[in-house]
């Protein structure tokens, strides 16, 4: 196959080479092609998957931008935005430096051409390389109808009583777009009054020998040519119905618009690629009666943010969560109606006599005290030490969008029980974990007080909490059997040493623990599970030394995955297990839990697809090259919007430059993608960024890993020089691998649409199976300040 020519299927079939059943992928994508080219198809990715020892030297282009590039045992000379690239190909072959990536290396040097690259200025490719999509989650609420293209005339009656003469260019039952000689003077939303002559005489009906009422939502124009867009104005079922029932009979005949579908779609299915892996915890608040402060009803849990829920258990597995929201906290924090209220919340627990006791405090709760000091001296040095960040908005029923709720679900009955429930709810707010296991001793950094710890105690929490519901997200779920929620007390050993926890979740396979002190070890490591609670269950098995593999671990190394190791026919653990499981069905909850409104968690995840307090990132894989492609963002603006704009080169783009310039792209995102896999916890970094503006107004980004930055001294500089010079942020990047689509969500928006656009159902599933990760910004500004004594940001 000619090399200068390739076949179209190479670029295709290159990302590919990765995924496990690649033969299979082959030859459904060659299913046309003759077995010649399949042949040479085969040869040519051969040939560019061949090993590769060449030097790639530019020097001589950008002598200053150079920098030595080891890889594979070969030396390399190339700016930062060549090694980016070089790491990206070299991921499309399995991590591996080939032909292929030398020859797209050379490519890339040939169209980089003779630009002068500085070290310390944004490479004009490297700041567009980071452009990216910006897409508004539940942006397609209020538009199902089906719109046909139907080119008819008819004449347009304006307010001022003038008549233009038109033709439809498409319509729905909800609204119709118009083809007009000239765009009269008009404001939005003034009515006027559509005389549909055409659509009389080939569909005759008494209700359109009358004009039907519309209002004008706007204009366009191309080529000297100009539409308007109308929206159904005023009650007229007779008309409605009429309309209805000739698009449902001519959409043979007529080519039916599905755009609005297909953005729906997308946007749907790029929605549960990130929720299900989302860090936070949403939860759900009622209105609160006059003179009472609302209350948590709901939280909506999936396996990413289990941990949070588990947290908050006493030492009767009792949930606690709801003591964290105070009636008194609670109404500091309410907001107005279309503003977005946040806080840091810490918190710690004590011990006392097999007796487990909470204790939390509002940041604005420690500055009003003034032990803000003592406080972080109790609790930093505990286990138990956590920090949240928590945002709270106010939300509306017709967020839920019932209507979309499958049918089959909702039954008359279930639908008013649903609506009713669902009216009792007047907030939604997110609970976000802050990681502070690694960075622990800077909140002991500030001076010592000698003050009596028992001054704490205001900030202990009620027993016995109000109880609250407990939804799961529904999503794809690729684990193969179900998980049950259970803690018992269990001893861990590796070696010689010994660690005290609890489980969380059970299966016959695998039980996800928790520990009261760090773990050492690393994944894939041998240990032995004693579960001494357990063994008076059963004599005939010993439950003292189970083995298990270690899957996975948080940042923390509290909370560990673990495998049954050795044959499963033989393992005690799984035995038990199954045995339990069995017995105690009806008792025991499962991840997807109970639901007593059937309905209730799409309707919840609807809601909070309106609010999504963080901001979602998604990494696609392309046809020569893995990068970030996507940006998801709340209708409502978020406080990251101004820095992932800042450098943004069109209105409906945002740009990753300010984050995640020079190395910190392979650093952060692409070489921990390579590592991940679907079922790992999120990969959690924070990202420090300063903000200038140059003497011409033009912005100036400098970031960092917070990481790198191993004294706290030298946070502290970088910090105060940022906000000297201009602003400062901190953020949190969550990364996680994902797996294929849940392509069942959307089914049938893409039944739909391949009923009318087979081409552009194929392009939407592609899209989709194209995200191989999705990153969580979270603004972490105000967490990192406080905690490091610097005091708050500014506005």
């Amino acid at each position: 196959m000619d090399s200068a020519q390739p076949h179209p299927l190479i670029d295709q079939l290159i990302p590919l080479q990765r995924e496990a059943d690649f033969d299979e992928l082959f030859l459904r994508l060659t299913a046309e092609q003759s077995s010649n080219t399949r042949f040479l198809l085969k040869m040519e990715l051969n040939r560019r998957g061949a090993d590769c020892r060449r030097v790639i030297d530019m020097r001589s282009e950008w002598p200053q931008a150079c920098r030595v590039f080891e890889f594979a045992g070969i030396t390399h000379f190339m700016p930062d935005e060549a090694v980016a690239q070089f790491q990206s190909h070299c991921y499309l072959y399995r991590d591996r430096y080939t032909l292929g990536v030398y020859e797209a290396m050379q490519a890339w040097q040939r169209q980089a051409g003779n630009r002068a690259l500085s070290p310390h200025q944004p490479a004009p490719g490297q700041l567009r390389q980071l452009d990216v999509n910006l897409i508004t989650f539940a942006s397609y609420v209020g538009r199902s109808q089906d719109r046909m293209h139907f080119s008819s005339p008819l004449e347009l009656q304006l307010g001022s009583g003038e008549r233009i003469s038109a033709k439809s260019s498409d319509l729905s039952t909800g609204g119709i777009r118009i083809s007009v000689p000239y765009l009269p003077r008009f404001e939005a939303g003034d009515q006027v009054l559509v005389h549909f002559h055409g659509l009389d005489k080939e569909a005759p009906h008494p209700c359109l020998g009358q004009g039907i009422g519309y209002r004008i939502l706007g204009q366009e124009s191309r080529d000297d040519r100009y539409w308007l867009r109308l929206v159904r104005e005023g009650e007229n079922a007779p008309f409605d119905a009429h309309l209805a029932h000739f698009i449902e009979s001519n959409k043979g005949r007529y080519r039916v618009s599905v755009d609005h579908l297909l953005s729906a779609a997308i946007i749907k299915g790029y929605e549960q690629f990130f929720l299900p892996r989302m860090s936070g915890l949403p939860l759900f608040f009622s209105k609160g009666e006059p003179g009472e402060a609302p209350r948590l009803e709901v939280v909506l849990k999936s396996e990413n943010n289990l941990h949070l829920l588990e947290y908050w258990r006493d030492e009767k597995n009792q949930p606690t969560l709801a003591g964290l929201f105070p009636p008194a906290r609670l109404r500091k924090l309410l907001p107005d109606s279309d503003a977005c209220r946040e806080t840091l919340i810490y918190s710690f627990t004590h011990a006392v006599r097999s007796h487990l006791y909470f204790f939390s405090a509002s940041a604005e709760e420690l500055a009003e005290s003034g032990l803000h000091a003592l406080f972080f001296q109790v609790a930093a040095k505990r286990p138990s030490f956590r920090v949240y960040k928590f945002s709270l908005e106010a939300c509306a029923l017709a967020e839920a969008d019932i209507s979309s709720l499958p049918t089959r679900e909702q039954p008359l009955s279930q639908d008013t029980l649903l609506r009713a429930r669902l009216d009792r709810l007047g907030y939604v707010g997110l609970l976000q974990e802050i990681p502070s296991e690694t960075i622990r001793e800077e909140y002991l950094t500030q001076p010592q007080v000698q003050h009596d710890a028992n001054a704490l105690q205001r900030f202990g929490h009620d027993l016995g909490p109000a109880p609250f519901e407990v939804e799961t997200l529904h999503y794809v779920q690729l684990r193969r059997e179900a998980r049950y929620l259970h803690k018992t007390a269990i001893a861990l050993r590796l070696g010689e040493q010994a660690w005290v926890g609890w489980t969380r979740d059970i299966s016959a396979h695998g039980m996800q623990i928790e520990l009261e002190s760090p773990f050492p070890g690393n994944k894939g490591d041998l240990v032995t599970v004693a579960l001494p609670k357990l063994q008076p269950l059963t004599k005939h098995l010993d439950l003292q030394t189970l083995p298990y593999r270690l899957v996975n671990f948080n940042q923390s190394r509290t909370v560990l995955h673990l495998c049954i190791e050795g044959e499963p026919e033989r393992h005690t653990g799984r035995h038990f297990f199954s045995l339990l499981i069995e017995s105690n069905r009806s008792k025991l909850k499962t991840a997807e839990g109970l639901r007593r409104y059937r309905g209730l968690a799409r309707a919840l995840r609807n809601i909070y697809s309106h609010h999504v307090f963080s901001t979602p990132v998604y990494i696609n894989k392309g046809k020569n090259s893995i990068r970030p492609a996507t940006l998801a963002q709340a209708p409502r603006p978020r406080s990251l919007a101004r820095l992932l704009q800042a450098c943004a080169d069109a209105p409906r783009q945002a740009n990753l430059y300010p984050l995640l310039q020079g190395d910190l792209l392979r650093q952060l995102l692409l070489e921990p993608l390579r590592t991940l896999a679907r079922e790992d916890l999120p990969r959690e970094a924070e990202i420090y960024v300063s903000w200038q503006r140059l003497a011409n107004g033009a912005p100036q980004f400098h970031s960092v890993a917070a990481a790198s930055l191993t004294e706290v001294a030298a946070k502290r500089a970088f910090i105060e020089q940022a906000r000297a010079k201009g602003e400062f942020y901190s953020v949190q990047l969550g990364l996680s691998r994902t797996g294929r689509p849940d392509t069942n969500f959307i089914a049938s928006e893409l039944d739909y649409i391949a009923k009318f656009a087979i081409h552009k159902a194929k392009r939407l599933e592609d899209e989709l199976w194209s995200v191989v990760g999705v990153g969580e910004l979270t603004d972490t500004t105000q967490a990192t300040l406080l905690r490091l004594g610097l005091g708050p940001a500014k506005g």
